[in-house]
């Protein structure tokens, strides 16, 4: 989002502010608060929308794979208990 839009969506959200205060005097004249209330709520989704958009750049930077996922912390001989006699007896998958 550029500097521009931003600064249009931060005055949206401040008008919002000022009408939910109850400061009246702060709103534009003749602008209904009902036009005050819907634009500073599409101005906070827009700037919030713009805020997980960067974090969701950031975090796929940081992504990094290590070993085999999940699946290497669940298998293998460390994960497995050792046996203890009737696991051996039964078929594969009844233990």
């Amino acid at each position: 989002m550029d500097t521009r839009t931003k600064q249009k969506h931060l005055r949206a959200v401040r008008l919002l502010m000022h009408a939910l205060e109850g400061h009246r005097s702060s709103l534009p004249a003749g602008k209904p608060i009902n036009a005050v209330l819907s634009e500073g709520m599409a101005a906070a989704q827009a700037l919030g929308f713009d805020l997980m958009a960067g974090e969701a750049r950031a975090v796929a930077g940081r992504a990094v794979v290590v070993g085999r996922g999940v699946e290497a912390l669940y298998s293998g001989p460390a994960y497995l208990p050792p046996s203890c006699g009737i696991e051996r007896s039964l078929p594969n998958g009844d233990a």
